[in-house]
């Protein structure tokens, strides 16, 4: 028995050792810049002059008296937040949800630096 399996044995090696160096599909290249290995974005440029652009409105705000010290701070601390999670988020590729929710956290911290302002206009003799 043991004369019949051995030759069995040494005639299925060469079959899964041939199965282990079969070609897959041929790479696609180098991805283009600005693009990661799974498809999504590495930086988020826009979002970074986002921020920066906020950061420019709520010093504007803050230096016209529009908003009070207090109201500049929460809302640079915001920016500050939404920056960092940019950078963590950036770190392995942006994805599109997280482009999404990047761009909903920008438009909100927007709209609370807008309402305060105008609040801080109607304040003002």
């Amino acid at each position: 028995m043991r004369l019949f399996t051995l030759p069995l044995i040494l005639a299925a090696l060469p079959a899964t050792a041939h199965a282990q160096f079969i070609a897959g599909p041929a790479p696609g290249g180098p991805p283009m810049p600005g693009i990661s290995d799974r498809g999504t974005m590495t930086t988020a440029p826009s979002v970074d002059r986002d921020i920066d652009t906020l950061r420019d409105r709520i010093r504007a705000g803050r230096n016209s008296g529009e908003l009070s010290k207090r109201e500049a701070r929460g809302l640079k601390r915001e920016a500050g937040m939404i920056g960092t999670l940019a950078d963590r988020y950036a770190a392995d590729g942006l994805s599109d949800s997280e482009r999404r929710e990047l761009d909903t956290r920008i438009q909100v911290q927007r709209a609370a630096a807008a309402a305060q302002r105008l609040r801080g206009r109607s304040r003002t003799p």
